[in-house]
């Protein structure tokens, strides 16, 4: 019969080479090699001469009941296989530490298949099942899976090798299971051979979602994608960034913790470590590595969060280590031991800290709950295992002092078992109440199991074509079909829709539990939050959920307001150093990336968390020291006035003549005009102001220095030129001609810079820090220093001239005043510029206020007070006759000079009388013959007037 098949391999290889036109010889050698591989292993392991040996292979692990359609199911009943590590013989291995909540997911599906054969769904049709125990191994579910895919009706269990099974009829036509992604990984590689429906009911892997890898796997629960995303988004939430990472070193573990990895890194997170332990290794080796892990949580002080994808025997363990070290943390469990009641019965489990755990969504089980509760011993049947059960609880309700779970699931207890279960007599073992097996349903995996039990009912429905009480299609199908059938479901039972998405997953979404210390142990039935995945957000069930926000798990401390994150390269992203916000710079939230910039018109000082309004300053009129120039100013224009009326009072009195007559008012009216533009400097400042005071002031100076520089002229050409030019001086000097041009030279400099870059307000924001200044800027500082340099140059002309005739009549030296009023000019204005330009903020205008007061004060006092003193003091010099004497008696010095000079070797003078001129004979001076005077003295001096006499 091997020859056979093995010649209807050749002919189908030489056949599609044929058909290739010889282009794929290669690739059908190794196709060929690969069938007759296949062929060889199917003839020495399933084709055995003694099919009772096949038959009894493993029916300790697996129970049967009979039926029209037949669904195969894999559960871990069993937590794991004897050591495989010294096997040297391809033997059936021994399963140990019997798992009662993998019973109680047995008696889901039984349960499951019982409600649909006692309903009317599937009318003439009863629903059998194979179900046998995996023991948490590939290996064992593959053996499993391979009677699965064994011919319907074959007395040998063979599985016939085929190219094409689109017609061949396996024993089973569906999978309910397993329950691990790694199980489940190797038997859908195998039951896609015949595009068998598989449905896990716990298997979360990623990858099992690849339809070109799985075309024939579904699951009831959703994809580990979405607990990895939700892990996440809960780690975000609560505003934890700095996380551990604990997986088994199987499919499921790995696929779910690199999703988490990669998805909380996404939303900011750092993972501070990321741990495997091994599942496939000695004992010796798996507590080695545990105690490594252990070891290592306790180091990472600031590591309270840790997050763990892992098998519940590696939990427990590794809890029992922590609690050795009074560890406490915070732990998100995923699916596979967030409710494993094992973990719930550890000593001192509440002090591990506590634990937020992911399940399935579930639906209503209590009809389940019912039928474990109404379970008897002597209704185990065939139920292989549900008998091994009640005898492991029977021998451990002598065991006073070890926990129930743990004393079922020990494998000394396995001796005492395997002594007892041929014995035919059941009253040794007593029936007891079997509150043990509801506290070991998990709600959302039974819920799972129901789904895929009621989903495959309805896809045989729809193949079977069942309605109006009959099925009008035979059981006789191909496992494909009814996958096909699988695809198309789409109905609501209970409230919950049933339905596989384009990726063969439910998007059913999960509920967040946390556990709950109860009289030293742990409960996890408390719902606190649910999860939509489809809204991608979770759903509060209660407000202790917000409650783990006050936990802090961060590899650094929290920048403050004011702070910014700081980095250090080749560190995570989560470690960083709390920097202080520079001068004008803010940041309003904790943990800030960057600070930000104030607005122009806002500063803030190092660190600050937001930005103040600068205070807008300029010289104010209320400021103690504009008080003051203002006075001044004031008190200034008030003498000016004083001085008007007393001038006007004795205009006809040599002493207002010799200031000059009526050129003595347009002058006290330019230096009115220049304190009066001091207040042209103060206050706040605009557009108005800021070209009205510099041009006002620059042409009313202009106007009292061009009076001052004409009366310097007049003086010059009266007393010091020569005698013979008078004339001709006196017909081209015009004092008003000389005022117009010079003053007239400065309005041109000022109307030109007011029409091409005038003064204007403006607003400084980057001067000053915490204040903006409003100023006048001068526009072009070139036309300022051109108006003031004009100044400047007319006054060393009237000093200049000045200075030559400083030496006049004692009470009449006008020329003596200019000077010193010129002199405190250039003081004021020499001292002026290297204030003004080192001087910041709002006292700059009151720099060139003081220096227009005090030149303007200088003029005043030099030039006028001392006549306002002759005027009011010295009555008796402001008289015609006192004026003459004092300019006769300065004549006469003058003359004298010179005959010492000129004469002083001729002898007749020592002949002449001497003058003698009493103060108190000043009348007899008008008697003297001047010209006899100077004729006896035999000179050539001839008096000179003063050009305003002239």
């Amino acid at each position: 019969r091997v020859t056979v098949r093995y010649q209807e391999l050749v002919n189908f290889v030489k056949v599609n080479a044929a058909c290739s036109n010889h282009s794929n010889l290669k690739m059908l050698k190794m196709l060929r090699n690969v069938l007759l591989f296949q062929v060889l292993f199917v003839v020495c392991t399933l084709s055995i001469q003694t099919p009772s040996t096949c038959e009894n292979l493993h029916d300790s692990y697996n129970i049967v009941s009979p039926g029209d359609v037949i669904i195969g199911g894999l559960f871990a009943v069993h937590v794991k296989i004897e050591s495989s590590v010294d096997l040297e013989k391809p033997e059936g291995q021994t399963c140990k530490g019997f798992d009662v909540r993998g019973l109680v997911k047995v008696l889901a599906m039984i349960h499951s298949i019982e409600k649909i054969n006692n309903s009317t769904l599937l009318p003439g049709i009863k629903l059998g099942y194979k179900i046998y125990d995996t023991c948490t191994e590939p290996t064992m579910a593959l053996r499993a899976a391979m009677k699965f895919l064994s011919k319907a009706n074959s007395t040998d269990d063979c599985i016939e090798v085929r190219c094409n099974y689109t017609d061949y009829l396996p024993t089973v036509k569906a999978v309910i299971g397993p329950a691990t992604s790694e199980v489940s990984i190797a038997v859908a590689r195998l039951l896609n051979i015949n595009l068998m429906p598989q449905i896990s009911y716990s298997a979360s892997a990623k990858i099992l979602s690849d339809k070109t890898r799985f075309p024939a796997f579904l699951r009831t629960i959703p994809s580990d994608t979405f607990q990895s995303k939700a892990m996440a988004m809960l780690v975000q939430t609560f505003g934890w960034n700095w996380v551990g990472t604990i997986a088994s070193d199987d499919d499921y573990s790995r696929s779910g913790i690199d999703s988490f990895i990669s998805e909380a890194e996404h939303l900011g997170a750092c993972i501070a470590f990321q741990e495997i332990i091994p599942f496939y290794s000695s004992d010796q080796i798996t507590t080695s590595r545990i105690k490594e892990v252990a070891k290592t949580i306790i180091n990472r002080t600031r590591v309270n969060v840790i997050v763990m994808f892992g098998r519940a025997s590696h939990v427990i363990e590794l809890f029992e280590i922590l609690n050795t070290h009074n560890v406490s943390k915070i732990w998100i469990a995923s699916d596979s031991w967030s409710s494993n009641n094992n973990i719930t019965r550890m000593e001192k489990i509440q002090n591990i800290g506590n634990i937020i755990g992911f399940t399935f969504k579930s639906r209503n089980i209590s009809n389940f709950r019912n039928y474990v509760k109404k379970l008897s011993i002597n209704s185990t049947g065939v139920n292989t295992f549900l008998k091994k059960y009640y005898m492991l609880y029977n021998f451990c309700t002598d065991e006073q002092n070890e926990d129930l779970d743990s004393c079922i699931s020990d494998a000394k207890y396995l001796l005492k078992y395997n002594e007892y279960q041929n014995m035919s007599n059941s009253k040794e073992l007593q029936y007891l109440e079997n509150a043990f097996l509801l506290n070991n349903i998990e709600p959302g995996v039974t819920s799972s199991i129901q789904w895929s039990v009621y989903a495959l009912t309805h896809a045989l429905q729809n193949l079977l074509k069942c309605n109006e009480g009959i099925c009008h299609r035979s059981s006789d199908f191909a496992p494909w079909e009814l996958l096909q059938e699988l695809k198309k479901v789409n109905i609501t039972k209970e409230g919950n829709r049933i339905q596989f998405d384009s990726f063969g997953d439910f998007i059913s979404g999960y509920d967040i539990l946390m556990w709950k210390p109860i009289k030293g142990k742990m409960a996890f039935g408390h719902i606190i939050a649910e999860y939509d995945i489809q809204k991608n957000k979770f759903i509060i069930k209660d407000s202790r959920f917000n409650d783990f926000k006050n936990v802090v798990s961060k590899c650094s401390s929290p920048c403050q307001l004011g702070q910014l994150k700081l980095s250090s390269e080749g560190q995570h992203t989560c470690c960083y150093d709390c920097v202080n916000c520079s001068s004008d710079t803010f940041s309003n939230t904790t943990d800030a990336q960057q600070c930000f910039h104030c607005s122009e018109d806002e500063w803030a000082p190092n660190g600050s968390a937001s930005c103040t309004k600068k205070d807008i300053i300029y010289l104010k009129w209320t400021n103690a020291f504009s008080i003051v120039l203002l006075i001044f100013s004031a008190l200034g224009i008030v003498l000016i006035l004083v001085i008007i009326v007393i001038f006007i009072k004795n205009i006809n009195t040599p002493a207002v003549k010799s200031n000059g007559g009526i050129l003595s008012f347009v002058m006290l009216i330019s230096l009115m005009l220049s304190f009066t533009s001091v207040y042209f400097f103060l206050g706040k400042p605009n557009d108005v102001t800021c070209k009205f005071r510099q041009c006002l002031f620059g042409i009313s100076f202009t106007l009292s220095v061009s009076c001052a520089l004409t009366k310097s002229l007049a003086i010059l050409f009266a007393f010091n030129f020569n005698p013979a030019n008078q004339k001709y001086l006196k017909n081209c000097y015009n004092p008003w001609l000389i005022i117009s041009i010079c003053t007239g030279f400065q309005v041109i400099i000022c109307a030109m810079w007011l029409i091409f870059n005038a003064p204007r307000a403006d607003r400084d924001v980057r001067r000053l820090p915490k204040e903006i200044l409003l100023e006048c800027i001068e526009g072009s500082n070139v036309a300022f220093a051109v108006m003031l340099g004009y100044i400047a140059l007319l006054a060393l002309i009237c000093f200049i001239f000045a200075f030559k005739g400083r030496k006049l009549p004692e009470f009449y030296n006008e020329a003596k005043f200019i000077t010193f009023s010129m002199l405190i000019y250039f003081i004021s204005w020499i001292t002026f510029v290297p204030v003004y330009v080192t001087t910041k903020g709002q006292f700059l205008p009151a720099v060139e206020v003081v220096t227009i007061l005090s030149s303007t004060y200088g003029i005043l006092c030099c030039q006028f007070f001392p006549k306002c003193y002759i005027i009011l003091f010295k009555k008796e010099y402001n008289t015609t006759s006192s004026f003459l004497k004092n300019l006769y008696d300065f004549s006469l010095k003058s003359s004298k000079i010179l005959s010492k000079s000129q004469i002083s070797a001729q002898s007749s003078l020592s002949s002449l009388p001497p003058l003698s001129i009493k103060h108190n004979s000043f009348q007899k001076l008008d008697n003297i013959n001047r010209n006899s005077f100077i004729e006896s003295n035999r000179m050539k001096w001839i008096p000179r007037k003063r050009f305003s006499s002239l």
